[in-house]
């Protein structure tokens, strides 16, 4: 298992993770109608973890049409 195997496989999870925080978050979070809310450690850590998922499945695919070139 090779330093690659290993990105691809934080990703994976990262995505998981994140989008689990995210889908917790908003089944806990208030009617609408309470206003606005400020954002939950969990929430934030959630988006952030999607964020990174995004970036580096981006620089995935770059690097892979790239390497096919």
């Amino acid at each position: 298992m090779g330093a690659f195997d290993l990105v691809i496989i934080s990703v994976i999870v990262a995505l998981g993770l994140g989008r689990f925080l995210v889908m917790r978050d908003q089944r806990r979070a208030p009617p609408p109608e309470a206003g606005p809310r400020k954002p939950t450690p969990q929430r934030i850590a959630g988006r952030v973890l999607l964020g990174y998922a995004y970036a580096m499945a981006l620089f995935l695919l770059v690097r892979f049409f790239l390497g096919r070139m």
